[in-house]
C-alpha cells in the first residue's frame, strides 16, 4: 500500500506545492518528483533553495528535471490565428549570452529570478547532484518526442471533444457553457486553425477578477492544457506507480485512458477518507504547510518520527481500505473488543466515525487515544496521528 508516487502538478493548479509533497512523504515509501522551470522556482520561493537541496537529498525522492518549456504558438495570417504546439530551450540571451549547457541554462534559470550570479553557480552545481536531466524532444519518453503524440491527440475529434468541454466549463467557472458549444480543430500540415464559439472575452474578464496579470484568453490557453495532458499520459505510462497530476488533467487523461489513474485516485481516496475519520476538524498536513502554519523544517522533524507509520503502511495489504487496516491494528490487542461481533466492526467502518457498543457501555472513535492507550500496549498507528500529526496540523495542540 502506497508503495509510489510520481507527482507533477498541483491538484489545483500547474506547480506541485511543497505541502503536497511534504503529503506524499509522509504516506509513500518512495516519492518522485518531476520539475520544469517553474515548479523548481515556485518550490524555491516557498522554501527557499537551502531547503529544496534538502528536500532532493532525502533517500524517499527521487527527481526528475525537465527543461523545455512548452505551450502553443499562435501565428497570426492573413485568413486568422493558426496554432502550433512546442517545447523549447532558451539557449541564448542578450545579457547572459550563450546558454549551452544544461547548467548555464539552470544558473540562468535562477539569475531571471533573483539569485546572484555566484548563488546561481553554486546552488546549479548542488541541483546536477540530485536531479536527473531529461528531455521532452527525444527518445527518452516516446519515440519522436512528445510534441508529435500530443499533435495526434489532438486530431482525435471526440477526445477535443470532451476535453475543450472539460477546460472550458473550468475557465468559466459558474457561467454555462453554450447550447452548442464548438471547439473544433482543423489540421494543416504541423499547425492547425480552430473554430469554436466559447466567448473568450468572458472567460477572460473570468479569469482576471480572480488574478489581474492573467491576461486575454484565446484558444491556444485550451490547447496548452491539452498538450500539458498528452505530456503527463505519457509520463504515467512511462514511470508507473501512482501519478498526481492537476484535477483537469486527470478528467483529460481518463478520456484517453480510462484506467490508467484508477490507483492514484483510489489512493486519494484513503488518504482523504483516512483524515476525514482520524483528523476529523484538523487542517490537512497540506493546508498547515501550504497556509505557513507549519514551516519544511517542522515537517522534517514530523518525517523523521514518522519511520514506523511508514513501516507500518508498508505492510498493510492494498486489497484492504487503510481506514479498515488502522481500525484493525489499533484493536488487535483489546481482547474484549475483539470478541465484538464483526459486524460492529464493518459498521464502524462504513460510517467511518466510531463503534457503537451498548452492552460495554462504550462509545470508541478512531481518534479516541485517551482511552485506546490505557487498553493497548506497544506501538500503534494511533500514537503517530494523535501524538505527532494532528499537534502538527494544529498548534494549539502543543500550547
Amino acid at each position: 500500500m502506497f508503495e509510489r508516487v510520481v507527482l507533477r502538478r498541483s491538484l489545483d493548479g500547474p506547480a506541485i506545492t511543497i505541502g503536497e509533497i511534504a503529503e506524499a512523504l509522509l504516506f509513500y515509501q518512495s516519492v518522485h518528483i518531476v520539475l520544469d522551470n517553474s515548479s523548481l522556482i515556485g518550490l524555491t520561493k516557498a522554501i527557499g533553495i537551502q531547503n529544496v537541496l534538502k528536500l532532493l537529498a532525502l533517500p524517499d525522492i527521487k527527481a526528475t528535471y525537465i527543461e523545455e518549456i512548452t505551450g502553443t504558438q499562435t501565428i497570426q495570417t492573413p485568413i486568422g490565428p493558426e496554432y502550433s504546439l512546442i517545447a523549447f530551450m532558451i539557449k541564448e540571451h542578450p545579457n547572459f549570452g550563450q546558454l549551452n549547457t544544461k547548467k548555464r541554462r539552470l544558473e540562468f534559470n535562477l539569475m531571471t529570478h533573483g539569485y546572484t550570479k555566484s548563488e546561481s553557480k553554486r546552488y546549479a552545481e548542488k541541483l546536477k547532484r540530485y536531479v536527473s536531466y531529461k528531455q521532452l524532444g527525444d527518445d527518452y519518453y516516446v519515440k519522436g518526442g512528445v510534441i508529435p503524440v500530443a499533435r495526434v491527440d489532438l486530431f482525435d475529434n471526440e477526445y477535443v471533444k470532451k476535453a475543450s468541454e472539460i477546460i472550458a466549463q473550468r475557465m468559466l467557472e459558474s457561467h454555462p457553457l453554450p447550447s452548442d458549444f464548438c471547439f473544433q480543430i482543423i489540421p494543416k500540415g504541423d499547425k492547425f486553425r480552430v473554430d469554436t464559439n466559447l466567448d473568450f472575452d468572458l472567460v477572460s474578464s473570468i479569469q482576471q477578477a480572480k488574478d489581474e496579470k492573467a491576461g486575454q484568453y484565446t484558444p491556444a490557453h485550451l490547447l496548452s492544457e491539452m498538450l500539458n495532458a498528452s505530456i503527463s499520459l505519457i509520463f504515467a505510462g512511462h514511470y508507473g506507480g501512482d501519478f498526481y497530476t492537476s484535477e483537469t488533467e486527470s478528467k483529460l487523461i481518463q478520456i484517453r485512458q480510462k484506467y490508467l489513474l484508477k490507483r492514484f485516485h483510489l489512493d486519494r481516496s484513503e488518504i482523504d477518507n483516512f483524515y476525514s475519520v482520524t483528523l476529523s476538524g484538523y487542517p490537512t498536513i497540506v493546508e498547515a504547510i501550504n497556509h505557513g502554519e507549519r514551516s519544511f523544517e517542522e515537517f522534517l522533524e514530523l518525517l523523521a518520527s514518522a519511520r514506523k507509520f511508514k513501516k507500518w503502511l508498508k505492510g498493510k495489504s492494498p486489497d484492504e481500505t487503510l481506514i479498515a487496516n488502522y481500525l484493525e491494528d489499533i484493536t488487535s490487542s483489546t481482547s474484549w473488543l475483539n470478541r465484538l461481533p464483526g459486524k460492529i466492526f464493518r459498521y464502524f467502518i462504513s460510517v467511518g466515525v466510531g463503534v457503537i457498543a451498548p452492552s460495554y457501555g462504550i462509545v470508541l472513535s478512531a481518534g479516541d487515544s485517551f482511552f485506546l492507550d490505557r487498553l493497548i500496549s506497544g506501538w500503534k498507528p494511533n500514537q503517530f496521528i494523535t501524538e505527532k500529526v494532528q499537534p502538527f496540523v494544529d498548534p494549539d495542540i502543543e500550547g
